[in-house]
């Protein structure tokens, strides 16, 4: 019995005394796999705003505080402490017939400031020629609304749902008033970050 626990203990007590030891030293064979498998840990990983996320929120308008409720889609793809972003939202857009639905569709990009994204985006309007009909319906007619420029701050919560807070101003040659918007939502999607 005690021999049998000699030879089961053994090949553990090695194993144990192995883990504590220092790091290779560079000049033998051991060295370059370590320095290489710390370079791999050391590789950044995806970003905590990358991803996919279903938004909704609502949009007031600044001077009337009239509101409409907008969703949709926002991708963001960071890298270091940069992003780009682009979105497609829906929503009832006012016009002189009463309110359309639309397509609110943009890109934009800022930068990492603290744990915010900032940046600015610029966005069409995208209405539907049919009452009742969305915007992207394929080959139905639609017309251009306004063009607008926005300036965002983005936050992620401990939960990993996503706060977008918009200013909206008409970009220049389009008439717009303007409106602040704040979206909500969850990742449903993990955006790669490039090498």
């Amino acid at each position: 019995m005690s021999t049998r626990f000699v030879v089961l203990v053994a090949p553990v007590l090695l194993y144990l005394a192995g883990c504590g030891s220092e790091a290779p030293d560079s000049k033998t064979d051991e060295g370059p796999k370590a320095a290489s498998a710390t370079a791999e840990s050391r590789a950044p990983e995806p970003s905590a705003f990358s991803g996919t996320y279903r938004v909704s929120g609502r949009t007031i308008e600044q001077q009337s505080h009239r509101g409409r409720d907008i969703d949709g889609t926002v991708v963001i793809s960071q890298q270091g402490e940069g992003y780009t972003a682009s979105f497609k939202l829906t929503t009832l857009f006012p016009t002189v017939d009463g309110p359309t639905e639309a397509q609110v569709v943009g890109t934009g990009s800022g930068s990492l400031q603290g744990d915010e994204l900032r940046g600015v985006a610029d966005t069409q309007i995208i209405l539907a020629q049919v009452p009742g009909v969305n915007a992207d319906f394929g080959f139905l007619p639609r017309r251009y609304g306004p063009r607008i420029r926005s300036q965002s701050v983005s936050r992620i919560d401990e939960s990993g749902s996503i706060t977008i807070e918009i200013e909206n101003e008409a970009a220049e040659g389009s008439t717009y008033g303007g409106t602040r918007t704040t979206l909500r939502g969850a990742r449903i999607a993990t955006t790669r970050a490039n090498p």
